[in-house]
């Protein structure tokens, strides 16, 4: 029996801890004991519960473990530079936590879940236990470079690195010892088959209304806005049209006068402030998170991924699985997962009248949608299938493990 140590760097459920989650499913009990950490609180340690998962927050075993991310998604940059210098002198403890964390459980191999985990990969380095890193996003250029480069060669330090595309992977020092396993669906959960029964009642959707959906909830890198700014022009051709956005919603400008001096909440306001100002704003719902993707996805005619910084879209294959086509940029990532015209189509990222142009010529022809959503589907199956990429996975556990 060997146990595994999962370091998660959230508490929010998202594309990586349901990508872990998948993994887990899937492990050989007999063969392996998983324990996850996480660094911060929230549902996903109530949802790995649920599925017998042994789970705990770094702070309740030895303390506070910070990330670090230097991705596309989150890096600090100019216009968000305050958390870095906090970051920089709780980095010390921060190894020293994940270390006593390590000697707790005393792992066979311990597994990263994201490019942010520094801290638990020097931890794991230093006490010599075997890592595997798991690079679910693009690292970031920054302005010199000088973290990125520091943060490359700390991840060409693990013992086998796992890449969830080969855009993600070119952001690396190349070695043999990089994998690319792209992150893959249950097909048993996203089942084409189900019903999106109830979701117009739901939304108090009058039944003719042809719904879009688009998950990731209300984020600049999602590129919220840009679906916003896009809505008119759908309608102008499509008036029985209505967009679902799911996930976390806009809040506004709450909180105290840091926050709002910070700007932390700049990004919810500019989206609030655009549909305000758009014609038909009431054909956008913002549905907050929800666990029934599937069925708001059955419920859809296409996913919309109107992204403006190149990473995974998990959503593009939750939709392929589903058989609906996808609408999204033309980035690193979204470009490797969609055959533009095939399964889906590619946009220039920030142009809503182009993304607008590529929702409604889906729209005008519900055959070519359908025709798209099936390729996809057959794609979907021999490339994100959760068997399949989920042995691949093992079998790199088995090359660290087989010895011992």
């Amino acid at each position: 029996m060997h146990r595994i140590l999962y370091f998660h760097h959230g508490g929010a459920i998202g594309g990586a801890p349901l990508s872990l989650l998948f993994l887990l499913q899937k492990l050989d009990r007999s063969q392996y004991e998983p324990v996850v950490v996480t660094t911060r609180p929230g549902p996903v340690r109530d949802l790995y519960r649920q599925n017998g998962i042994e789970v705990h927050l770094a702070d309740d075993l030895a303390g506070r473990i910070d990330d670090f991310s230097h991705t596309t998604l989150e890096w600090y940059h100019l216009g968000y530079l305050w958390p870095l210098p906090g970051r920089l002198l709780r980095f010390s403890a921060s190894v020293n936590h994940a270390r006593a964390i390590i000697r707790r459980f005393q792992p066979d191999l311990i597994h990263l879940n994201s490019s942010t985990l520094a801290v638990a990969a020097i931890a794991a380095q230093r006490m010599g236990i075997p890592s595997v890193w798991h690079i679910r996003e693009p690292l970031a250029q920054g302005y010199f470079g000088l973290r990125r480069t520091w943060l490359r060669r700390l991840i060409d330090g693990a013992d086998r690195i796992v890449a969830i595309s080969d855009y993600d992977a070119s952001m690396l020092i190349p070695s043999d010892r990089i994998r690319v396993i792209y992150n893959f669906v249950d097909f048993t959960y996203f089942d084409r088959h189900l019903s999106g029964a109830g979701i117009h009642a739901e939304f108090n959707l009058p039944p003719e209304a042809r719904i879009i959906l688009m998950l990731g909830g209300v984020a600049a890198p999602k590129g919220t806005e840009i679906l916003v700014r896009a809505l008119p022009r759908i309608l102008e051709r499509h008036p029985n049209v209505y967009v679902l956005i799911a996930g976390p919603a806009p809040l506004g400008s709450q909180g105290g006068l840091i926050k709002k001096l910070l700007r932390v909440d700049a990004y919810q306001e500019q989206v609030l402030n655009t549909l305000s100002s758009i014609h038909g704003s009431d054909h956008l719902i913002f549905t907050g998170v929800r666990s029934d993707i599937p069925r708001l996805l059955a419920a859809s005619e296409m996913l919309v991924f109107p992204s403006i910084v190149p990473h995974f879209a998990r959503p593009v294959i939750e939709a392929a699985a589903m058989a609906k086509p996808a609408v999204a940029s033309n980035l690193g990532g979204p470009a490797e997962l969609i055959i533009d015209g095939e399964t889906g189509l590619l946009v220039q990222p920030n142009q809503p009248d182009a993304l607008a142009d590529a929702i409604t010529r889906l729209l005008d022809d519900p055959e070519l949608a359908a025709t798209m959503g099936e390729a996809g589907y057959l794609r979907a199956m021999r490339l994100f299938n959760a068997e399949r990429n989920a042995a691949e996975t093992l079998a790199i556990y088995e090359e660290l493990l087989g010895g011992q």
